[in-house]
């Protein structure tokens, strides 16, 4: 375990341009290395509107690693009725899931697929609990991709009705 910290810490130091896609636990690695708090804004923005149409507000992020390093959680909206936690962790040597407990009470899950962009995690729906997955709305899809020191971007496909609705961007910088 002390080898799988040691090499997340260096691999969240480098620099962002590695040309070597993430695998799933290369990608957890990147996951533990976020510990900290997290801030910056966010915009959601309907299907069909333009980025200067959506939503602005304050966004904060609190990664955790817990259970002895094996899983990341992290903390939106913390101390608010609107709290949410989203838990990432390794399902074996290649399986890299990420569950989102929601405010709204559902459970969708999701799981790692690489990407060519060599600086992003996207994970992508894979089951959900408490929910209907062509009525309820649900995150679906999720990505994150380090684009500097210390500082991240986040997109998270919202579906409704069985289809994409809306998009949530957040760009974030840590702050402790």
């Amino acid at each position: 375990m002390a080898i799988l910290l040691a090499t997340g810490a260096a691999f969240a130091a480098d620099n962002v341009e590695s040309n070597e896609p993430l695998t799933a636990t290369t990608g957890f690695e990147r996951m533990i290395a976020l510990e900290g708090v997290w801030e910056g804004e966010s915009i959601n923005v309907p299907v069909g509107e333009t980025m200067e149409e959506g939503v602005k507000s304050d966004s904060k992020v609190i990664y955790e690693t817990i259970a002895n390093d094996t899983s990341v959680i992290a903390t939106y909206l913390k101390d608010t009725p609107m709290e949410m936690v989203s838990m990432y962790h390794m399902d074996g040597p290649d399986v890299l899931v990420h569950t989102h407990y929601c405010a709204v009470g559902n459970q969708p899950s999701m799981k790692f697929v690489p990407s060519e962009n060599p600086n992003e995690i996207v994970l992508k729906f894979s089951s959900g609990t408490n929910m209907d997955v062509n009525k309820d709305g649900h995150v679906h899809d999720s990505t994150i991709r380090f684009t500097g020191d210390d500082t991240i971007e986040t997109e998270t496909i919202i579906w409704r009705e069985g289809k994409h609705s809306h998009t949530r961007y957040a760009k974030l910088k840590r702050v402790e």
